[in-house]
């Protein structure tokens, strides 16, 4: 995490940037690769209120596709998003499989 200890010189306001990125490359073929990257930004204004950000992506690349893994994946995805909107999981994924579409081979990495 970076936290800003002042005001920023460009935008005279302080500042909150944190992230975290994973990789899980398991020995077993069987057992997929997970791949996740969560961001958050936030910004304290000058009258004290918070403009903020909350992103990220995550997929599942396995070496053999296990159906069964496949769906609970994106089971368990929509069931979180529609707990706060049910128009989020189409959006979601349709941004999660266009950036990881790989144009120049033609086809996705992972499952989206």
């Amino acid at each position: 995490m970076f936290q800003s200890s002042g005001i920023n010189a460009e935008y005279g306001v302080p500042f909150t940037a944190m992230g975290i990125s994973s990789v899980i490359h398991p020995v077993n073929p069987f057992v997929p690769t997970i791949h996740f990257n969560y961001r958050y930004f936030q910004v304290t204004q000058p009258d004290g209120s918070l403009l903020w950000w909350f992103g990220g992506r995550t997929d599942l690349t396995p070496t053999y596709l296990n159906r069964e893994d496949a769906t609970h994946f994106h089971n368990t995805l929509k069931t979180a998003c529609d707990r706060h909107d049910e128009s989020y999981y189409p959006k979601f994924k349709k941004w999660c499989d266009d950036y990881f579409h790989i144009k120049h081979r033609g086809e996705s990495r992972g499952l989206g």
